[in-house]
């Protein structure tokens, strides 16, 4: 299977030095007129970005800690968006970076990111001299801030330190071209979280009675950036783009838990048709994260699920249900949408989701229990957010046990424990089903063996050569692409298959080559084709509805997903990789007749992935991450509570009023 060659190249690893040093100076630079702006505003001067701040938020009727950091993290996770629905396809089909910068898509990424953070760095700043919410935290003598900015700060600071730590990983583990690596999750779950710091921020805003935050404008802009919480399903990529690198459980519990959160949640706070406007936001982001691709030449192009049938069913549950009681709304919302809701996104995937969906009838029973199970989850999550959003707001003009009075959230009310024991179950949900079904798990033992047919070399210029009746298969030499039969020597070990399809990608890496493949799921792009393995009707045996490419840089596998995490595959082409210094390095060909046995697939689609790296260190590397994720986790949580429940800390009110400007 494995053709040796000992390459005699430097292997894979981390960034150029010179593209470190460049990250390092864009940053300074950056955060330049940040650093000054804050010495600035500590000594009572004035500044342009405290002038423009202050004229933004005498339009917006909003206090000045809240405008320009609102609008700059909007636009910067717009941003990064576009650049990480860029790039993930862009690994799809060309492979791996030439370098951290050399690949267009990283700057958008990189600028977005340095946005948000700036914008939580920002708000702090900004409350000095400002009048602020009961519950502040802290910075220095004098200077106190909203939590909301905390969250922001925070969220952007997990996703800059990504991007040393994604080097760092590079260079122990070597590159893993998958969307949920661990750093890729630090960078993604920043960019996608930091939203929940401009919601927490919005009704601190409130509390302090922003004339601005209780307007009609006001109203719409709270309700949109309440929505903007689902963006967090940029997890569920790799579906929409056909090359999903974990089970398929994951699909169903991410996108249940995320619409039985964030859609009931904004049909608590905002009444009637509230659901129908989250959901209205989230297709608008996806419709603009689909143009600005879609302008870009040869990028494959990500479909998405459609999330109304859940909005719906939501707003039907309020109508029997009473939102305000909230813990018994968001189970009976988060039930169905996580079964009826879910079972409707099956039905929509048969329409606009690309291979290896839609998934069998066979494996419903179990995908719609993992997301009902999640569904309810995110309805807890749901009560637990608003009710914390509804006591940071009724502070606004009574100490901490009045406003907990007013909203029934005493703490020695069994309302309040209910309060907090929701949204504790409700995220500890979601992380066991992520814990439980999203590790890929292996499975030994399964063989197949291979067979060809309408075998074709093609000649330098992309035309197909006379056929030769002694090429009964592909060498890997030449270009030569052929229909691909596997029989499976034990049928009943793919009998249950949640999916089995051929999957070819990265094929694009040498794009002066004529004729590349393209995959007409996928609108034509070229480096990634998907094929249905349809069944010839003997037992076992699957044949490929189309030829699959078998040179070149194109990596070629057969998928096969085994219910409920096993991920295994049938190797067929990958060409030698000299930068890989390890045997998965050297060229992979199938010969007519071979019998192999599938191996685990992440070790065929994450080829760099090195494999002499001791056990001890993967276990702290990913407990590093996993510590730093889920106590940010915590801090979110922390924050939300503090700014609720937390005893008043903020100045009295002479010394919270802004004080003017000096030159």
């Amino acid at each position: 299977m494995f053709v040796a060659q000992p390459p005699d190249v430097a292997p894979v690893g981390g960034a150029d030095v010179r593209d470190i040093v460049i990250a390092l100076i864009i940053t300074a630079v950056v955060s330049a007129p940040v650093a000054w702006f804050m010495l600035r505003e500590r000594a009572g001067k004035s500044s342009t970005i405290g002038r423009f701040a202050d004229w933004l938020a005498e339009r917006d009727g909003m206090p000045r800690w809240f405008s320009l950091p609102a609008y700059l993290t909007i636009v910067s996770i717009l941003a990064a968006g576009f650049g990480v629905w860029w790039d993930v396809a862009l690994h799809m089909q060309d492979g791996r970076d030439d370098g951290a910068l050399s690949n267009p898509s990283h700057w958008p990424i990189f600028f977005g990111i340095l946005g948000f953070f700036s914008a939580g760095v920002l708000s702090i700043i900004l409350g000095h001299r400002s009048k602020l919410p009961a519950r502040t935290i802290r910075i220095a003598p004098g200077w106190r801030s909203p939590l909301g900015a905390l969250i922001m700060t925070a969220a952007g600071l997990i996703a800059l330190t990504g991007f040393p730590a994604d080097d760092l990983w590079h260079r122990l583990f070597g590159p893993d071209v998958t969307e949920w690596g661990p750093t890729h999750i630090m960078m993604i779950g920043g960019a996608v979280t930091c939203i929940l710091g401009v919601v927490l921020l919005h009704a601190e805003a409130k509390q302090i009675g922003a004339p601005g935050a209780d307007s009609s404008f006001g109203r719409l802009r709270e309700a949109v950036i309440l929505s903007l919480c689902i963006v967090p399903f940029a997890f569920l990529m790799e579906f929409d783009l056909g090359v999903p690198q974990f089970p398929a459980a994951t699909q169903f519990i991410i996108a249940a838990f995320l619409t039985g959160w964030v859609f009931t949640a904004v049909r608590m706070r905002f009444g009637p048709g509230g659901a129908i406007f989250a959901w209205a936001v989230y297709i608008v982001a996806h419709l603009f994260l689909m143009v600005t691709v879609a302008v870009l030449p040869g990028v494959l192009i990500a479909g998405f699920l459609l999330f109304l049938p859940a909005a719906l069913i939501i707003e039907l549950v309020a109508a029997v249900i009473d939102p305000a009681n909230k813990v018994r709304f968001g189970v009976v919302a988060g039930l169905l949408v996580g079964s009826l809701g879910m079972f409707a996104e099956w039905g929509w995937s048969h329409l606009f989701m690309p291979l290896p969906q839609p998934l069998p009838a066979s494996a419903l029973p179990f995908m719609l229990t993992v997301g009902t199970i999640a569904g309810v989850g995110g309805g807890l999550l749901a009560a637990w957010h608003t009710q914390k959003l509804d006591l940071v707001e009724a502070r606004s003009s009574f100490t901490r046990e009045d406003a907990e009075k007013v909203i029934g959230l005493s703490p020695r009310t069994p309302a309040f424990w209910k309060a907090h024991t929701a949204g504790l179950v409700g995220i500890l949900t979601f992380i066991g089903l992520m814990a439980v079904y999203a590790p890929p798990t292996d499975r030994q033992g399964v063989e197949a063996t291979a067979s060809f047919t309408d075998v074709t070399y093609f000649n330098e210029q992309g035309e197909p050569l006379p056929v030769n009746t002694g090429d009964t298969e592909c060498d890997g030499e030449r270009r030569c692409e052929a229909i691909m039969t596997v029989q499976f020597s034990n049928p009943a070990d793919v009998q249950d298959a949640i999916w089995l399809y051929a999957l070819g990608w990265q094929g694009r890496e040498d794009r002066s080559a004529p004729n590349i493949p393209r995959d007409p799921q996928a609108g034509g792009a070229e480096g990634v084709v998907r094929v249905p393995m349809v069944e010839t009707g003997n037992p076992g045996e699957f044949q490929s509805e189309r030829p699959l490419p078998m040179y070149g840089s194109w990596k070629t596998l057969i998928r096969v997903h085994l219910p409920p995490t096993v991920h295994i595959a049938y190797p067929v082409y990958a060409p030698d990789d000299p930068e890989i210094l390890s045997d998965k390095g050297r060229q992979v060909t199938t010969a007519a007749g071979e019998t192999k046995e599938l191996i685990t697939e992440h070790e065929f689609l994450q080829r760099e992935v090195s494999d002499d790296v001791p056990a001890w260190l993967w276990t702290v590397a990913y407990a590093i991450v996993q510590i730093f994720w889920y106590g940010l986790i915590a801090f979110y949580g922390w924050c939300y509570a503090t700014a609720a429940h937390g005893k008043n800390k903020r100045p009295d009110d002479a010394k919270s009023k802004p004080q003017p400007a000096t030159a």
